[in-house]
């Protein structure tokens, strides 16, 4: 098994072993996990107090699911490394954006025409993919722009990480605090994995991020 794997693959080829693959695999699901429990809470809006209609445990299971299928995908016909899950950002754009569009048509169920509305433009974007066009438009993108996506995408993920972890809180003021708790035992859990990661990965300690976890 482990031969056919190292061949299948290419691991060996690459300048890895099957025992680094396996945690790093793990590493990135535990890392990603996070999205098990966000994206349905975003989606449903049990995060923001708004239901939108859509049931928590549908959109976990769909989650799962898709996440699951495309990850395999990527791994047995891509033969890349890379996890693919929901992203982060698009469903609030999704929740604040597109549902009240389609709530303003004065349809009964926004959510599925909304969730309509996304398969077509996923369509749209495989069309574009397969002829093309997709990395031209990719590549007409200023770099500004393009890191300032990937950065906006990775504070909002931290935020709603400070947020579960009880170190900021809502506020009526200001929108958001520094938490009154800082020695509640979320708290103290959060920070002392935080620092532990840090400098585990400071020091390349393999399986850091998973240590931290841990």
């Amino acid at each position: 098994m482990k031969a056919q794997l190292d061949r299948w693959f290419e691991i060996s080829a690459r300048g890895s072993t099957v025992r680094r693959e396996l945690w790093a695999g793990l590493t990135t699901f535990m890392t990603m996990a996070y999205i098990i429990v966000v994206q349905p809470a975003v989606l449903s809006g049990r995060m923001f107090g708004q239901p939108t209609g859509m049931d928590f445990g549908a959109v976990m299971a769909a989650t799962c699911l898709a996440s699951a299928l495309a990850t395999a995908l990527m791994a047995l016909y891509g033969r890349y490394p890379i996890a693919q899950a929901p992203g982060m950002g698009q469903n609030v754009f999704f929740v604040f954006s597109v549902l009240p569009v389609a709530a303003a048509a004065g349809l009964g169920e926004p959510w599925r025409v909304a969730l309509g509305a996304v398969f077509w433009s996923g369509v749209l974007f495989l069309v574009l993919s397969l002829a093309g066009l997709r990395e031209l438009i990719f590549n007409a993108l200023s770099p500004s722009l393009k890191h300032g996506l990937t950065a906006g995408i990775g504070l909002f993920i931290a935020f709603i990480g400070l947020q579960n972890a009880g170190l900021i809180e809502k506020d009526p003021g200001t929108a958001v605090r520094l938490t009154h708790r800082l020695l509640s035992p979320d708290v103290v859990v959060f920070v002392t994995g935080f620092w532990l990661t840090a400098v585990l990965t400071a020091r390349a300690v393999p399986g850091a991020v998973l240590w931290g976890m841990a």
